[in-house]
């Protein structure tokens, strides 16, 4: 389904609706004249859309091999085998994704009144170069949300609806659209950044925001799920 009508929203700093999960150095101290540097998110690298299915699928296929040398070899020899292979899949993976991102936190953009300075890498579309914006050339940044609903944890309280942040999109003057990789660095870090120091703001709810990024941690969750069911099967197969 498609997006809603792009509109804008008064946002209060003290949210926590909004604003729950924005933390990051120097949130506390912030003034006008502050230049906050936001670091990426390691732990949500991810490589091509082809890259990341093709990883998946080497785990699958991994997995579904275990039902096979649970009865051709010797217990322990097929936990071995399907372990080294699993650890080859994922340090090869590690290997081609610190190549292309680096390894730990890294600078991802910095955001200040008068401009943004984004590394080449947070874009979704990456640039050769990090990029310097400055603030008179933005038209506006349209962030994609979609409200989310919270369950009650305790009995008697009051179903929520919670955001979430799926894009962020940079429009500039001169029509060209830059947009910042979710993946890569907090939107909601980004979004209070905004805020405070007034950018040029609108919103686009949506009822089906971040597929494609979703769609990566699925695939992810499922893989992780494979290998822990075939390494439990084999490691009870060795008793």
């Amino acid at each position: 389904m498609g997006s809603m009508a792009k509109h804008s929203l008064e946002l209060d700093l003290n949210d926590k609706n909004w604003f729950r999960y924005a933390a990051f150095k120097g949130k506390s101290s912030l003034t006008e004249d502050s230049i906050t540097e936001l670091e990426t998110l390691p732990g949500l690298a991810v490589l091509s859309g082809r890259a990341e299915v093709l990883f998946a699928f080497m785990v699958f296929a991994i997995s579904l091999s275990a039902f096979y040398l649970k009865d051709a070899v010797l217990p322990w020899l097929a936990f071995l085998i399907c372990l080294g292979s699993f650890l080859a899949v994922f340090i090869t993976k590690r290997i081609m994704t610190y190549k292309k991102y680096g390894f730990g936190f890294k600078w991802a953009m910095s955001i200040s009144k008068n401009e943004l300075k984004i590394d080449k890498l947070t874009f979704k579309k990456h640039t050769n170069r990090t990029v310097t914006i400055a603030r008179d050339d933005i038209a506006e940044v349209i962030f994609n949300y979609t409200m989310d609903l919270k369950h009650r944890r305790k009995f008697g309280e009051a179903h929520r609806r919670l955001p979430s942040l799926h894009v962020c999109e940079i429009h500039l003057k001169n029509g060209d659209t830059l947009e910042i990789d979710g993946m890569r660095v907090g939107l909601f870090n980004v979004l209070y950044l905004m805020v405070f120091h007034d950018y040029p703001l609108s919103f686009r709810g949506t009822l089906a925001g971040g597929a494609g990024n979703v769609s990566i941690l699925l695939l992810r969750m499922c893989a992780l799920s494979a290998i822990a069911s075939s390494l439990s099967m084999l490691f009870f197969n060795l008793k």
